[in-house]
């Protein structure tokens, strides 16, 4: 069968169906390893655990480069999907070093480090699929990218699981025969043998399935290594503020519960991701559902149409409504509940910041959201002011509010500083349309 043949599209309907379930299921597999660990090993081990995707975040944004965005809007091929791809490779090495300058800038403890840099290589297997799903999506073939997510999502939490089980008995058998090992090692040892299962499981997806399902959509002319240096040089020039500007946004938010971690322990830090972990459901929902209509968006905002183009951004404001009212709704009436029933009897003292955090979530999603309008917009350099502002509001918040509010502090900085990079991208949104 041709290239061309193969090649069918989704509607934006069943796009966002496929990307939109696959994602969930992806991130609830994701959340629920922080889940059983609190019941397996509780609040302690879950806050290295998490510690390591907090300090991870702001720099697996570093090999992203923000580039999906421009990716997906790059309608008329400046850049090749080869070209793309090879970018990642570098954005990746950038991401691991700027990892490792976190590490080294928090000083964490040896047994943190080990941990923040074995999570770091997942998220290095993440932004390799990351690309795949950015040609997916610009070919309106959603369906592949929310089929890998889902094998990946399932299959790696049973991976982690399997062998943080197995890891746990043989040393427990092994400190029965032999002089124990001290808990710090154990736990340590235990998460990395656990999240390199993982990685490994998640690199086998990515290689023998997302790659192969690309090759029916890259050109397989002969490769001018000197152009094609000179295209990716190029391309990462032209993403270089995105990635600038979304390393600050995402460390924006990490820099509050750095904090939290550094003022009050690692305990402090499990029970407040452990009450935020569900409502990245939440946050998923929105952001997930906003992701197939960047390419018709970017089609109407091209073309000039005013009209079109807002009217999908009014659409997508009513859902991101609809999505609020049910989450409040539905956490007033099964936040104890389902809390208790997830993390023990522990955790009732703190449901009362599930509310909070799923408002921060809900932020967080049109903040995204608005993100990537602004860059389909090409309103690029201007989104400095968003990532530069949102760091300058977290550092305070964090030095004041959670220095001395602890949790609730939490979700006060973050509150403040996304209601700051929300109002920069509205006005920076405005002031292109209305040259439409």
């Amino acid at each position: 069968m041709s290239k061309t043949s193969e090649k069918k599209v989704r509607t934006v309907q069943q796009n966002m169906l496929f990307n939109t379930v696959g994602s969930l299921i992806y991130y609830v597999c994701q959340w629920l390893i922080s889940v059983i660990i609190v019941r397996v090993s509780g609040f302690g081990d879950a806050g290295l655990l998490s510690l390591a995707m907090s300090a991870t975040a702001a720099p697996a944004i570093v090999g992203l480069f923000n580039v999906r965005s421009y990716q997906v809007s790059d309608m008329d091929g400046q850049y090749t999907d080869r070209e793309y791809m090879r970018s990642r490779v570098y954005t990746n090495v950038l991401s691991v070093v700027a990892c490792l300058l976190v590490v080294l800038y928090y000083g964490y403890s040896l047994d943190k480090a080990i941990i923040i840099m074995s999570f770091m290589g997942f998220k290095v297997v993440e932004g390799m699929a990351d690309v795949y799903y950015g040609i997916d999506q610009k070919n309106e073939r959603m369906d592949y990218a929310g089929i890998s997510l889902t094998i990946r999502g399932i299959g790696s939490m049973v991976v982690f699981f399997a062998a943080f089980i197995i890891v746990g008995n043989v040393s427990l058998i092994m400190m029965s025969d032999t002089q124990p090992i001290s808990d710090t090692m154990f736990v340590t040892v235990r998460l990395l043998i656990s999240i390199v299962a993982m990685s490994l499981f998640s690199l086998a997806v990515v290689l023998f399935y997302d790659r192969r399902k690309v090759k029916r959509y890259v050109e397989e002319t002969p490769i001018d290594k000197a152009v094609m240096r000179k295209q990716v040089k190029s391309l990462l020039i032209t993403c270089f503020p995105l990635a600038v500007v979304a390393f600050l946004n995402n460390m924006s938010l990490t820099i509050p519960k750095l904090y939290l971690e550094q003022f009050f322990g690692e305990k402090v830090m499990g029970i407040y991701s452990s009450v935020a972990s569900p409502t990245i459901v939440i946050q998923l929902a929105a952001t997930t559902l906003f992701a197939p209509l960047i390419p018709p968006l970017t089609v109407e905002f091209n073309n000039g149409n005013k009209k079109n183009f807002l009217s999908g951004l009014k659409k997508f404001a009513l859902l991101i409504g609809a999505i609020t009212i049910a989450a409040l709704i539905g956490s007033k009436l099964l936040a104890h509940w389902g809390l208790v029933l997830l993390f023990g009897t522990d955790i009732e003292p703190y449901v009362y910041l599930f509310i909070p955090v799923i408002i921060v979530s809900i932020l967080i999603a049109i903040n995204a959201s608005m993100f990537s309008v602004c860059t389909l917009i090409r309103a690029i350099k201007s989104q400095y002011l968003i990532g530069g502002f949102g760091i300058l509001a977290a550092v305070i918040g964090s030095l004041t509010i959670v220095k001395e509010y602890s949790m609730d502090g939490v979700v006060w900085a973050l509150v403040a500083t996304l209601l700051v990079q929300i109002l920069i991208q509205f006005i920076i949104i405005y002031r292109k349309v209305k040259k439409m």
